[in-house]
């Protein structure tokens, strides 16, 4: 069995992809590694930026994925933007990469699937196995999520909604980002399009999440990957509640992260509330704010500075481990709130999350078995945050533990790759 994958990619930094902090990646490649488990058999190959357009080679990165033998990486130019990425194809190097031309005398180079992991993609690839192969393989669309009408993640003039719209129609079938997503999907489809092809889009749907690997997060930490001093940084969390913010502080499509809104606003008034009981350590992934000056401006507040740049993958399981409380604050654009508040859980941090999308089906789903709801959710104007992290940094040891058991189950149940995979695979017939 063959299987092409189109990665989507967003966190580009001075220009260049990097992969070692990317969801999109990390994402990609957590699946294939489980699919390989499932069937060793699989042969992949993933199409990628060109090496000179990344921060570290995939083989750097994913060494054991590479290494492998059924893995390959195949280099095209993107565009490093998150819009042009979405409608950037060159059609005659596409060709020329996949070796299209050889797959209509030999049936062997031929893909059983392709994974397409940005919708708008998909009309570019029908079209190019068309025209260039001869044949078409079995299109899998995955939406990481959905730019619809109702709450716009796109500039208008740049909208993806449309496009989506018809790789739900032409795919074979369409996993997305969360049962939030879908449903989103679904009220606005009806407004445009018959109830019979809504539900025939339906039909061919399923909500796979956009998930963690378990193994992967909870691996041994490779501590000569950990550029900055960890010593140095027990000394300076001693004592203290640690706080952790793994996602954006970016400006970015309205600061959907609520980063911005947490460093500027809401953190001077914890600290006003909470003194210095407490220290607050960012991911920043893209760095649209260096580490530098995070610290100038917030540094009064108890934000500290590790390291100089966005973390790799060891030194962020070295803090999310070393953390008390995470902060994820998706408060409405983006449905899904990232895939790190999985990640964070599973490592033993208490999330505050607000009470919207995907974070209040995740806190509703504990209550099973005679257990409460996740209790220490955020109102989506910020109202409460403060007492909510207030409250958390207080709660009993034996309250906190029977609650993160729970959600720790929760959360790898509905989000690890290795759970959800599986029924994935069978619907790909891989």
């Amino acid at each position: 069995m063959k299987l092409l994958v189109q990665t989507q990619l967003s966190n580009i930094v001075n220009g260049r992809f990097d992969l070692s902090c990317d969801s999109g990646w990390v994402m990609c490649t957590g699946r294939i590694r489980e699919m390989l488990k499932l069937n060793p058999e699989l042969e992949v190959d993933i199409t990628g930026p060109y090496y000179h357009q990344l921060v570290d080679l995939p083989i750097s990165t994913n060494p054991d994925l590479f290494s492998s033998g059924h893995v390959r990486y195949l280099q095209h130019r993107v565009f490093p933007n998150a819009i042009a990425t979405r409608y950037d194809f060159d059609f005659v190097h596409m060709a020329e990469m996949l070796d299209l031309d050889l797959h209509k005398e030999n049936k062997t180079w031929r893909y059983d699937a392709v994974y397409i992991n940005d919708p708008l993609l998909l009309r570019h690839y029908k079209a190019l196995f068309h025209v260039k192969a001869g044949y078409q393989p079995r299109f899998y669309v995955h939406s990481h999520f959905v730019d619809v009408p109702s709450n716009p993640k796109f500039p208008q003039d740049a909208s993806l909604w449309l496009g989506q719209v018809e790789a739900t129609q032409r795919a074979d079938f369409n996993f997305w980002q969360c049962q939030t997503a879908l449903d989103e999907f679904e009220a606005n489809a009806r407004k445009l399009l018959k109830d019979d092809v809504v539900d025939s889009i339906l039909a061919k749907s399923l909500a796979w999440d956009d998930g963690f690997s378990y193994e992967e997060i909870t691996s041994p930490i490779n501590a000569s990957n950990i550029r900055f001093d960890t010593e140095e940084f027990k000394r300076r969390i001693e004592n203290k509640v640690v706080l952790f913010m793994p996602n954006r502080i970016s400006p970015s499509s309205g600061d959907y992260t609520a980063g911005m809104k947490m460093m500027f606003e809401l953190l001077p008034k914890l600290h006003e509330q909470l003194g210095d009981s407490f220290v607050l350590v960012c991911g920043n992934p893209n760095q649209k704010f260096s580490n530098e000056e995070l610290e100038k401006r917030c540094g009064q507040y108890g934000y500290i500075k590790v390291g100089q740049s966005s973390f790799n993958r060891n030194e962020y399981k070295f803090i999310a481990q070393n953390s008390h409380i995470s902060l994820h604050l998706y408060n409405g654009t983006d449905t899904y709130g990232g895939t790190a508040m999985r990640e964070c859980v599973t490592l033993g941090c208490a999330p505050v999350m607000c009470d919207c999308n995907e974070y209040t089906k995740i806190a509703a789903a504990c209550a099973i078995g005679g257990c409460d709801e996740w209790p220490y959710m955020c109102a989506l104007d910020f109202s409460n945050f403060v007492n909510v992290v207030e409250q958390l940094c207080h709660v009993g040891i034996d309250e906190l533990k029977h609650h993160m058991c729970n959600l720790q189950s929760v959360v790898r149940e509905r989000c690890s790759y290795e759970s959800t995979t599986l029924k994935a695979m069978r619907i790909m017939g891989l």
